[in-house]
């Protein structure tokens, strides 16, 4: 990832959630975003007819991995997003895998067929900065901070922010959260509010 783009993210899920309402401190729902920026969300369940029904269920049973989430252009070449994903995942799964779809949107990254010569069109890059922006989303440096000060465990923070508890360890270390926290904690003990998240 380019210099500077960790911090941008950080900014624009401020900003997100600034126009929609929501504290950088609290949890923020995927599905309250994707309305907001109207791209429609599809579950795989939605799918029917004899000819995706054994596909649908494949994927929905022994296959999860194989599709957490992809969007689609319906109406190709036209930009008009529509997130197809797998409601047979956890709902923390599910939070997290819509993020990574709408991040991409988020920063514009280029529509993509699904597939090309029946394999899955991938671009490493593209797929990195969605993972990195969706973590801001949902657990923005702040909230990762005040877990790590209010000494949280992280399986109750999980639930608490809709997550997994994969998701919220990888921010509580990658921002740094942690460490700051501990720092923070001698200086600041003797208040109720833990400060914000240092920029």
């Amino acid at each position: 990832m380019r210099r500077g783009f960790k911090s941008e993210c950080e900014s624009l899920a401020s900003a997100i959630r600034a126009e929609l309402g929501v504290d950088t401190r609290v949890p923020l729902d995927p599905r309250a975003l994707a309305a907001h920026l109207e791209i429609p969300l599809r579950p795989v369940s939605s799918l029917a007819g004899p000819t995706v029904r054994p596909e649908v269920d494949h994927v929905m049973t022994v296959g999860k991995s194989v599709l957490s989430a992809i969007t689609i252009f319906p109406d190709w070449p036209k930009r008009r997003r529509v997130i197809l994903f797998n409601d047979a995942n956890s709902p923390a799964r599910q939070s997290s895998d819509i993020a990574h779809e709408l991040a991409h949107g988020l920063l514009l990254h280029e529509p993509r067929h699904p597939f090309v010569n029946g394999c899955r069109d991938y671009n490493r890059g593209e797929e990195d900065e969605a993972a990195w922006l969706a973590g801001c989303l949902l657990v923005p440096r702040d909230a990762a901070f005040q877990v790590a000060w209010q000494r949280q465990p992280v399986a109750t923070a999980a639930v608490e922010y809709g997550v997994s508890q994969q998701l919220m360890t990888w921010r509580i270390n990658q921002t740094g959260a942690g460490l700051q926290a501990e720092r923070s904690r001698a200086r600041w003990a003797p208040q109720a509010v833990p400060p914000r998240a240092a920029r």
